[in-house]
């Protein structure tokens, strides 16, 4: 997810450390990377006095949460003792690498990103398939459990997460006089002449149409169209003539006046939401991480709703798929698998959990957990969730960013401005994307 350009940054040198980090696994891990990742339990005993370590990066309000949660279920079973590790997310994968290559790793991790994978693929996870005993895997579908998933294995329980969407502001479309759009059947020709029509009618000429965050919506607009950005074999997979069309037709909207000209556009490109013109209420229409919604809202004082993205029934494919926020993995060094899925099982199923967690580690995509705790969630909480709910039941898998991606935003917003300025044309800024991309993948 990304918030602001810093908290971007912060992230890909965050996770360029771990990156690092994670070589040691490589190097030195005490793990056999040809074992099956079945750790090193011979079974429950509920009369066993077990203890585990859990580990997860956050601020001093997770923390807290997570403590708590923790309480409840060591009441629910007194012979486990969970030992909380919490940690910065700067240090956070540097401390989880060094740890599993000192055959000293956690019993039961948060993980992001590729991460499920990369460990998995060493032998250091254990596949959750395995504890079907304990952790109840079946409210996952094939789209949230596909960035934990290498070779048939799962490695990761979805703590929830978000999905793309297109941001609505009902007050601009009514002071132009034009109605929301039917997102069910819209086309992506019909989003461009709409946002020509709001630009063109609104009363405030300093309104408009449409607001882009290219590195937003690039990934489902190539997933439309049956590739999305990378394979499953991490290698680049969006097509050039993908990449050209999108940016023919951000140079219609900006000729139309549904956009902003490159200037402006590029001057809110990548902008916290309360710096964007969706935030201030000089946009009717952006697209964006669902669980931003809320801040949006805030940021503008409008009542914003989120809406399917245009093209999600005119191709083969629908583009935007759930987007898990991190994922619960059991280490293959514990000691106690079996008692490390039953607390997974509790963090990511149990309705107790989900009261206290609620949104902190994404929204629920356990469809028993969001109904419980819909009621205590914000509105737009709640109605990120349900979108969230609604797009799971027909999203595609998503390959995750292989390592080499984390250039992927930069280099888009790179190119974009280049097409925007008029210095490269999009069949131009579409090869050098390519092969920028595809150099930073190998």
């Amino acid at each position: 997810m990304r918030t602001t350009r810093a908290r971007s940054s912060r992230t890909t040198a965050a996770l360029v450390a771990a990156g690092a980090a994670l070589t040691l696994l490589t190097a030195g891990c005490a793990v056999d990377p040809g074992s099956d990742g079945g750790g090193g339990g011979d079974g429950y005993d509920p009369e066993e006095e077990v203890t585990l370590r859990l580990s997860w990066w956050g601020e001093a309000e997770r923390n807290a949460t997570t403590d708590d949660v923790v309480a409840d279920f060591m009441a629910e079973h007194p012979n486990i003792t969970v030992e909380t590790e919490p940690s910065d997310f700067e240090s956070y994968f540097d401390k989880i690498a060094t740890s599993t290559a000192a055959n000293d790793a956690p019993d039961v991790m948060a993980l992001g990103g590729a991460y499920p994978q990369e460990y998995g693929a060493k032998g250091a996870l254990v596949d959750l398939g395995t504890l079907g005993e304990q952790l109840d895997m079946s409210p996952f579908n094939e789209a949230a459990l596909s960035g934990a998933t290498y070779e048939d294995a799962v490695y990761g329980a979805p703590t929830g997460g978000n999905a793309i969407g297109l941001i609505a502001n009902p007050r601009v479309f009514e002071e132009a006089g034009v109605e929301l759009p039917d997102d069910e059947t819209w086309t992506w020709d019909e989003f461009a002449d709409l946002a020509a029509e709001i630009s063109d009618k609104h009363p405030d000429d300093g309104t408009y149409g449409f607001e882009m965050q290219v590195t937003d919506i690039l990934g489902s607009y190539a997933g439309q169209r049956g590739l999305g950005v990378y394979d499953w074999d991490g290698k680049l997979a969006v097509e050039t003539d993908t990449l050209v069309d999108f940016w023919n037709m951000e140079l219609d909207l900006v000729e139309s006046g549904a956009q902003p000209n490159a200037e402006v556009t590029t001057e809110f490109q990548g902008q916290s939401p309360e710096l964007t013109l969706m935030g201030t209420g000089k946009a009717a229409m952006g697209f964006i991480y669902s669980n931003l919604l809320g801040t949006y809202a805030d940021a503008s004082g409008d009542d914003m709703v989120l809406l399917k993205i245009p093209g999600e029934q005119e191709f083969e494919h629908p583009g935007v798929t759930v987007l898990p926020s991190q994922y619960w993995a059991v280490s293959a060094q514990s000691e106690h698998p079996e008692a490390a899925a039953m607390l997974v099982d509790y963090l990511v199923n149990s309705p107790e959990a989900g009261s206290k967690i609620l949104a902190d580690r994404g929204l629920p995509f356990n469809a028993e957990v969001f109904a419980a705790i819909e009621d205590q969630l914000s509105p737009k909480d709640a109605e990120s969730g349900a979108y969230v709910q609604e797009i799971g039941e027909t999203a595609e898998p998503a390959p995750p960013q292989p390592e080499g991606g984390s250039i992927l935003n930069d280099t888009t917003i790179l190119y974009d401005s280049e097409v925007l300025f008029g210095t490269m044309t999009p069949e131009e800024a579409a090869q050098a994307w390519t092969a920028d991309m595809s150099a930073a993948l190998e």
